[in-house]
């Protein structure tokens, strides 16, 4: 991707198009400019804002991760302890629900 014009480019001398010209030939560079009331400015600004909020960065709605009935937790245990969860795994269909049936089953 280019990042500069070309050395020997000048804007200037750059040929228009006849819509172009037409264009260009229009424009009254002697007339005044025409100053915005301060509310109209605000107006604008706001609509601008709102309009840029909706489609410029941001969060966009329904992204990101799901939330989840359940939490990830990590424990450690002894090899002994880790053997019997197998073994309550096999029964009730899974590690985690041996683990929850054997806290449940404290209660």
């Amino acid at each position: 991707m280019k990042t500069k014009p070309a050395p020997n480019y000048d804007p200037i001398k750059v040929q228009l198009t006849p819509y172009e010209q037409e264009i260009e030939d229009s424009i009254d560079e002697t007339a005044p400019l025409i100053h915005a009331s301060a509310e109209l400015l605000t107006e604008v600004r706001l609509a601008a804002k709102n309009t840029l909020k909706v489609i410029h960065g941001g969060k966009r709605d329904g992204a990101g991760r799901k939330p989840r009935e359940y939490v990830r937790t990590t424990v450690l245990l002894t090899p002994l302890v880790r053997e019997k969860l197998e073994t309550l795994a096999l029964q009730h269909g899974g590690l985690s629900r041996a683990v929850e049936a054997a806290i449940i089953a404290q209660h």
